[in-house]
Formats: structure tokens, C-alpha cells, sequence
């Protein structure tokens, strides 16, 4: 899987050091959120996250397959994430197409839901 920036993904911590939290995301790949990620905060910082935690980031950069992660930046409009069907929506259709969403979700699950009574019986 190629990872694009923009993307928010969560990862496993699976080692902190002074350069920063390696984060171990789907399909075996690993990123590192640097420490100037935390800007000068990184040594108080630093003891707040453990080795096995789940941690939401952000794909910075993809380079020949060294990935650049953000905490800090997981939130930052600016960094669009193109696999986020909702990520080209206009703010005034948002709503129109969230209810849209919910409606088909809804249709799915009482198709899915006659489908497993079905096959139980």
C-alpha cells in the first residue's frame, strides 16, 4: 500500500527515542514522528506515549519509502487526505451528503441484517 500525504492513519508505537515515536502502520510499514513535531516539548513529551499504544498521525511526507508522520498536524486543514471520500465536499453540501450517507448505511445494514436471518434459517 502506498501511503499518500494527507492521510490519517493509526499506527502501533513500537519504540521511542531521543530522535522521535516509530510508529508501525498497516501492511508492516513504519514512520517516525520526529521530535520537532512536539517542538521544544519533546523530553516532557516523550513520557506520555508507550511502546504497544495506538496513535492517530498524519503522512507528511513518502519518500522511497520512508514515511514522515505528524501528531501535531493531524487536524491541519491545509493537508488534504485524498483516500477521504469526504475530503472534496463543499461545507454548504456536507450535510446533504453525510445524510446520504447514513441513509445508504442504514439500507445496507436491514440488507445485511434480512440476509444473515435468511441464512440462518
Amino acid at each position: 500500500m502506498k501511503y499518500q500525504v494527507g492521510q490519517r492513519v493509526t499506527g502501533i508505537i513500537n519504540n521511542i527515542s531521543d530522535l522521535g515515536i516509530f510508529v508501525t502502520l498497516s501492511h508492516h510499514k513504519t514512520g517516525l514522528v520526529h521530535h520537532s513535531d512536539f517542538g521544544n516539548n519533546w523530553l516532557r513529551e516523550k513520557s506520555n506515549y508507550h511502546v504497544g499504544e495506538q496513535i492517530r498521525v498524519v503522512i507528511i511526507h513518502n519518500y522511497k519509502g520512508k514515511i514522515g508522520l505528524s501528531k501535531m498536524r493531524v487536524n491541519d486543514p491545509d493537508l488534504i487526505d485524498h483516500t477521504n471520500s469526504f475530503s472534496d465536499t463543499k461545507k454548504e453540501k456536507f450535510t446533504m451528503v453525510l445524510s446520504k450517507t447514513v441513509s445508504d448505511a442504514k439500507k445496507e445494514i436491514k440488507k445485511l441484517e434480512k440476509d444473515l436471518v435468511s441464512y440462518a434459517n
